[in-house]
């Protein structure tokens, strides 16, 4: 396995550091999609499900979680691993105005299609609301198809570009797991969800017609005991096969090696108690490694030199992870290439003293398309640290293009938060980032070009940063002398924003 000899940007840092297109038209009542069209999109090609199952009957009315007297304005804050306080009965998928202030809400259910074909939803509300779909009644498959940051007026479907989703084929009579997510600070709150059927008929608010009550029986991809004991796997040019349900304790081999392979998923499985990694990659393309468990391993999924693309780490949950350097990460891309690239809707949690973390997420030397960027996503980041060089997300590591880090949530990561090191048309976009005083704390988000990889064309824009240095000065955001200006820096961050380390449920994983 390549050990890749990583020049420390932190280092360089310890020299020098001390220290959505928004729509003009506000709409208030239900319409027609003002917006240009938008691809349609068959999520079963990003998240693997079934999408053809019996049709169901629907309820009558559907029902809310309410989580009251929770502070914050971000869906983050939304405690859902905790009992709700109260269950509210509606009859459409629409909360309306209320001057109740500081509360969560959740709406989790199933929605069935009338007709086979494209679909669009929207979403709207005060302060800040996700809409998730997934591929059928399993909810750990869900995937965030629209969500906003900010306050919308009442049933104001236009104000931001995310609050769309793209067009979505469903097939008819089948069921799909949707859920809502709402947080309201101070003021009145709402929430409202439409959608356009193929017809072209829009539905506003969803009606409760559409709708059938959460049973909670999706599969739990974490459940240690849908496991089965396997030895390591080891496999080269091999394809078009499935590896799910196992458990491997690598001892001093990755849990799972493939080489020269395509067309593998691997999913619901836990990789444990290895010197090596969990997951090697070499010279792969369309991997899926999905709903899996990682666990006292040096990295989680090590990806390396993979250049045809579609490398997908998606909805996994790592532990703890060994290091050490240059390994520590959950995952890491080293060399890779092309279209589909992604590590989106994580989650990891390293323990101080029981870990020896490097970087969470690194993307060193790996180039995504224009059209079709390497994806860092909706990764929820917590703990990191001894080392004084590894930290939350790092872009552009010795070079590479076409990165982008977005809606992203890190508790104290480690040294920085997250960084662009180098390289072209990567971007830090609308992430949430949360450092406390530690003795190897230093910036929460930096820019700058190392090693001579210049950075170029960079966007960072709707950033909250919140981090504290080792002398327990506020120490949010460092541009190096000499490195290209992003575009977004000066007036579209949020620098020394209002955060603490509740920005993540106190219960990260459902499975320790």
């Amino acid at each position: 396995m390549l050990k890749i000899v990583k020049l420390s940007h932190s280092y360089v840092l310890s020299v020098v550091l001390t220290t959505l297109v928004i729509f003009s038209v506000f709409l208030t009542s239900c319409q027609k999609d003002p917006m240009a069209p938008t691809p349609t999109t068959d999520i079963s090609q990003s998240v693997a499900g079934d999408l053809n199952l019996a049709a169901s009957t629907t309820a009558t009315s559907v029902a809310f979680d309410e989580w009251t007297n929770v502070t914050g304005n971000d869906v983050a804050q939304v405690p859902v691993s905790t009992t709700p306080n109260r269950t509210i009965g509606f009859t459409k998928l629409e909360r309306a105005s209320s001057s109740e202030a500081n509360y969560g809400l959740r709406f989790r259910g199933y929605i069935t299609a009338p007709t086979t074909g494209n679909y669009t939803f929207w979403v709207s509300g005060d302060d800040a609301a996700e809409l998730w779909l997934s591929t059928s009644t399993d909810e750990t498959k869900k995937v965030l198809i629209a969500n906003f940051l900010s306050w919308t007026n009442f049933r104001q479907f236009d104000k931001f570009t995310t609050q769309k989703s793209a067009a979505i084929k469903l097939t008819a009579g089948s069921k799909y797991y949707i859920e809502v997510l709402q947080k309201q600070g101070a003021g009145d709150g709402h929430m409202s969800v439409q959608w356009q059927l193929p017809s072209a008929k829009i539905e506003c608010p969803i009606p409760a017609s559409r709708l059938s009550a959460y049973t909670g029986t999706a599969a739990a991809a974490s459940s240690s005991s849908s496991y089965v004991t396997s030895n390591a796997i080891s496999l080269d040019g091999a394809h078009d096969i499935t590896i799910s349900g196992k458990s491997i304790a690598g001892g001093s081999v990755p849990c799972i090696s493939l080489k020269n392979c395509y067309n593998i998923h691997i999913t619901g499985s836990e990789f444990k108690n290895s010197s090596d990694v969990g997951i090697y990659l070499y010279n792969c393309y369309n991997i899926t490694v999905d709903n899996n468990y990682f666990t006292n391993v040096s990295t989680g999924v090590y990806a390396d030199h993979s250049s045809n693309g579609g490398i997908s780490i998606t909805y996994n949950q790592f532990y703890n992870m060994q290091g050490p350097f240059p390994r520590g990460q959950f995952v890491q891309f080293n060399n890779v290439n092309g279209a589909g690239n992604s590590i989106s809707y994580n989650k990891g949690e390293n323990i101080l003293g029981k870990s020896y973390a490097e970087d969470a997420i690194s993307v060193y030397q790996s180039n995504g398309t224009a059209s079709s960027p390497i994806t860092v996503n909706n990764n929820w980041i917590r703990g990191g640290g001894p080392s004084s060089s590894g930290g939350g997300i790092m872009l552009g590591d010795m070079g590479g293009s076409y990165q982008t880090a977005s809606n992203n949530i890190l508790v104290n990561p480690g040294e920085y938060g997250m960084a662009i090191a180098g390289g072209d048309h990567n971007s830090i976009l609308n992430n949430t980032i949360f450092g406390a005083m530690q003795s190897f704390t230093n910036v929460g988000l930096y820019v700058n070009s190392i090693s001579g990889y210049q950075v170029t064309n960079a966007t960072v824009s709707g950033n909250k940063v919140c981090f504290y240095n080792s002398s327990n000065y506020q120490n949010n955001v460092w541009l190096a002398p000499g490195t290209n200006k992003p575009t977004g820096w000066d007036d579209a961050n949020q620098w020394g924003a209002q955060l603490d380390a509740s920005i993540l449920p106190t219960s990260l994983l459902s499975h320790y």
